[in-house]
């Protein structure tokens, strides 16, 4: 009888340390967990989207230190004006110019029968330069008619000119009892021409 009565007290002194110890942990296991900063406290979706970041937008519609940006200071009611369009600078001018002139075509230049012949966008001028003891003419034909470029006499000479047509022109350089004649001329679809003193 004595060990029974022995045998129930320390049973029940067991179950007394476990019941107390039990509500010790239940009472300080909140306080345990806030006091230990690495152990994983499991949150709700509503906590994870309330704690993440904002989203960053993409790096393309970032503004860019070169990109001038244009606040609108017009009322609501009046639609904002358009950026400024970039004006090229005087360089990039500079550096476009000789590609251009590269660009166009040289004129093809011959020569016939004495005259030189410049041919651009299928159009041909002639032009010759005449030189005699009387002076100096300079004549070119386009299209079929003559025209004079220049005429110099030289000293003690003096020079005249005449068109019986549209096809032909008369240079004349007189002076001391001497002329000298250039008669230039269209003639059998070609330059022509023929000079002369008397």
């Amino acid at each position: 009888m004595r060990i029974w009565q022995l045998g129930g007290g320390a049973v029940a002194w067991v179950l007394a340390t476990v019941l107390g110890a039990v509500t010790v942990w239940v009472g300080l296991r909140p306080v345990l967990n806030t006091a230990l900063p690495d152990r994983a406290i499991p949150l709700s979706a509503s906590d994870l989207r309330r704690l993440s970041p904002a989203p960053v937008p993409p790096v393309s519609t970032l503004p860019s230190e070169s990109t001038p940006s244009v606040t609108p200071s017009a009322p609501a009611s009046t639609p904002a004006a358009d950026p400024p369009v970039p004006t090229p600078s005087r360089t990039a001018a500079r550096s476009s110019a000789p590609t251009e002139q590269q660009a166009a075509p040289a004129p093809k230049q011959t020569v016939v029968n004495g005259w030189i012949a410049t041919e651009v966008d299928g159009k041909v001028t002639y032009v010759r330069s005449f030189k005699v003891d009387g002076g100096q003419a300079v004549i070119q034909i386009v299209d079929q008619v003559v025209s004079l470029e220049s005429a110099t006499p030289a000293t003690g000479f003096a020079a005249d000119t005449a068109q019986p047509s549209p096809e032909r022109l008369v240079v004349r350089f007189t002076g001391g009892g001497r002329a000298y004649t250039i008669d230039a001329l269209w003639f059998n679809n070609g330059p022509f021409h023929e000079v002369t003193e008397s």
